[in-house]
């Protein structure tokens, strides 16, 4: 079985691939023109590290002698210099609600999550509290029957809240270990729709203040997703992300961007189609997977 550490750094092929080409070429200088400046101020950029850490990454090879410089260690330590005052990962609650806008995974997440925590040694219950997508109930199904998970769902009801205020009731009664709630897809520019997911979250906080909120976001989206971020932050208190398509993004540097400017965790990636293809964020990890397709941590 593949480790979670060898499928974050194939999931970071395209990223790393470009900003390697550029290291590449700048180590063979001792100092950088205005044509190589614009070259890696273009690349970075197109990574989606944004603009606040390109500048500190280019102003540091501004500063020395490229060529005595160890570029890729100069990135590393870089990048984790820039989110060490970045929220922390804490353990999650028992209860799990996961919110998103449409297509980012969501459904698909709240599955794999379970079979993660269930491969873990834990009883875990979904919810389907999607109520509003035809065939999101059918595909929750489909997937707790693939991972021998338990589902509560209510076909005959179009109330979301009602539906999770079940589940989470049902769960909590049998002990379960972990409750995962699948929402239907928001758009964060809809009031209606986002003050019936804020429901959603104060019926279950009703039943249980151990529950967290996870949003899947679509790696592609770039500040697209940080703009559904911080709207979805005005009616739910997040806890942290879930990054999905990480495996067919060229703009990686992205996690930075949102740990960065939001404050909050990364919790787990999407790295493929498989059903422990859902790997925890790991932040050396992850700086290391942009530069390097080696299983370790560039130290510096």
């Amino acid at each position: 079985m593949i480790s979670a550490i060898k499928k974050t750094i194939l999931g970071f092929s395209k990223t790393r691939a470009k900003i390697k080409n550029i290291f590449s070429m700048l180590s063979k200088k001792s100092s950088l023109n205005q044509s190589d400046i614009e070259q890696l101020e273009e690349i970075l950029l197109n990574a989606d590290l944004g603009w606040e850490l390109t500048d500190v990454i280019i102003e540091s090879m501004q500063s020395q002698n490229v060529a005595d410089m160890a570029l890729e260690e100069n990135f590393y330590q870089t990048i984790k210099n820039h989110l060490a005052d970045t929220g922390k990962k804490r353990p999650l609650n028992k209860i799990i609600l996961l919110v998103g806008v449409n297509g980012t995974g969501k459904t698909t997440s709240a599955a794999k999550l379970g079979g993660y925590y269930a491969k873990n040694g834990e009883k875990v219950s979904l919810v389907a509290a999607d109520t509003y997508r035809a065939a999101a109930i059918e595909q929750i199904q489909i997937w707790s029957k693939r991972l021998n998970l338990h589902l509560i769902a209510n076909e005959q009801s179009s109330e979301p809240a009602s539906v999770a205020y079940d589940g989470v009731s049902n769960g909590i009664a049998k002990r379960y270990d972990r409750i995962i709630i699948d929402t239907s897809g928001r758009v964060h520019n809809s009031p209606g729709l986002m003050k019936e997911l804020k429901k959603i979250y104060e019926v279950v906080k009703k039943i249980s203040t151990e529950v967290d909120v996870l949003m899947t976001l679509d790696a592609n989206t770039g500040q697209n997703g940080m703009q559904q971020a911080r709207e979805f932050s005005n009616y739910i208190p997040l806890t942290g992300f879930i990054l999905t398509k990480m495996d067919g993004t060229a703009r990686g540097g992205i996690l930075v961007q949102i740990m960065k400017e939001l404050n909050l965790p990364v919790y787990f990636m999407g790295v493929g189609e498989q059903v422990d293809d859902l790997v925890p964020f790991n932040q050396e990890d992850y700086i290391n997977a942009l530069i390097s397709d080696k299983e370790e941590v560039v130290n510096g």
